[in-house]
């Protein structure tokens, strides 16, 4: 039986236009989500995610609770219906950029690519390696860049992760979703990163860097099957794993992304 919206999608974690970034921020955090949709009187009217909150963070100096979800969010909604075919989903969520769709019925209902990789994880095994679909272009950073560093690569980017590196080998990762608990921090690191280029030395100390944010990373062999990346990133609520040699020497990365245009391919 062919799989269908309805057979993945669930209902979605909502507030109000009036509610705040700090709001969806603090909602991210306690049920380790990574978008929140924009709801008036049930109606769905937008959305915010990770990625909203990390372009405000490097573009305005504002808190974020003096910022409120209808004057950031994405209005241009893309939906489904309960019987769209999971292929049609993956495309659409690739042809439009996006990261997770909507389903309006009685309730709003979403679902994301996390959902889509795990049909890949269950239907899909042996099907293709790693290797196939990964990507060799990374962006890396020293654990010795700054905090602010790494939030300018993401933004300027729009990707949703850098890999921490020493001698080519990763040691580190950073994503989006880490830069959340220190948001109220990152323009202060900022303002002290500017005043280290006029030889303010002094304030080095004080600046977050790579190293002081990164999570140890967990990586993948090129010629691993591709449905064994799917389940290390949904069993450790990851989306993406630098991809090494048999020197442990970075190759490439493999992303939720990817995958999704296996099961787009292969399906």
């Amino acid at each position: 039986m062919q799989l269908r919206a309805e057979d993945i999608m669930k209902e979605a974690i909502t507030l109000k236009p009036n509610n705040t970034l700090a709001d969806a921020r603090d909602i991210m955090l306690k049920y380790d989500i990574s978008r929140i949709v924009v709801a008036n009187d049930n109606k769905p009217v937008g959305i915010v995610t990770e990625k909203s909150i990390s372009r405000f963070l490097y573009r305005d100096g504002r808190p974020l609770d003096e910022l409120r979800l209808d004057q950031v969010m994405r209005r241009d909604l893309i939906t489904v219906n309960r019987d769209t075919s999971i292929k049609e989903c993956a495309k659409r969520m690739l042809d439009n950029r996006i990261s997770s769709l909507l389903v309006v019925d009685e309730k709003c209902y979403i679902f994301t690519k996390t959902d889509l990789i795990k049909v890949y994880a269950e239907h899909f095994r042996n099907k293709s390696k790693v290797r196939r679909y990964m990507v060799s272009n990374v962006y890396t950073v020293l654990p010795t860049h700054s905090l602010h560093r790494v939030l300018s690569i993401l933004v300027r980017n729009k990707v949703s992760r850098v890999v921490v590196v020493r001698n080519n080998k990763p040691v580190g990762i950073i994503t989006a979703r880490d830069l959340l608990p220190t948001s109220t921090l990152i323009e202060v690191d900022a303002k002290l990163e500017e005043d280290l280029t006029y030889g303010n030395a002094s304030e080095l100390a004080h600046v977050l860097l790579a190293r002081d944010v990164m999570k140890k990373p967990l990586t993948i062999n090129a010629d691993a099957d591709l449905a064994d990346a799917a389940s290390i990133m949904i069993n450790n609520n990851i989306s993406g794993l630098p991809v090494v040699d048999k020197d442990n020497d970075l190759r490439g990365i493999i992303t939720k992304t990817d995958i999704i245009r296996a099961l787009i391919e292969l399906s």
